[in-house]
């Protein structure tokens, strides 16, 4: 059951956030001048791109957000939605191993990253939510 104050994206917006992630993607890769995949490591180097970008404009801000939440929905099977308190963040919803939903707060977390510098590393954010979703039972 999900809660009420989150509603799933229409496939139409949820692939517009896929494109966006993908858009995300490419830049990662000449950034890097690697091949870059929807994983951890390419969480390290958003942080790094972000770190680089002392004044990052709304449409990059959620170009970063595309991309996280592309990482978790791809990684643990989420589904993009909209989270209806704080005025709508784009999240993340993703099933935990006891099969319970997990919402994650892509793009409150992209707005800490910005805000508060390293200490709120996305990798590590997804490494902490990637644990959570693992192993605790009563995380929903």
């Amino acid at each position: 059951m999900m809660d009420s104050s989150l509603q799933l994206l229409n496939p139409d917006r949820a692939r517009q956030l896929v494109e966006l992630a993908e858009q995300a993607r490419r830049q990662l890769e000449r950034f890097a001048d690697q091949p870059v995949q929807y994983d951890a490591t390419a969480l390290q180097l958003l942080d790094e791109w972000i770190e680089r970008t002392p004044s990052p404009t709304k449409p990059l801000q959620i170009l970063w957000t595309a991309f996280l939440g592309e990482v978790f929905r791809r990684r643990h099977h989420g589904e993009w939605a909209i989270y209806q308190g704080d005025g709508g963040q784009l999240t993340v919803v993703c099933p935990t191993e006891r099969g319970r939903l997990y919402p994650v707060d892509v793009a409150a977390q992209v707005s800490r990253r910005i805000a508060s510098g390293i200490a709120e590393s996305l990798a590590l954010y997804y490494v902490r939510q990637s644990i959570l979703l693992r192993e605790h039972e009563d995380i929903a």
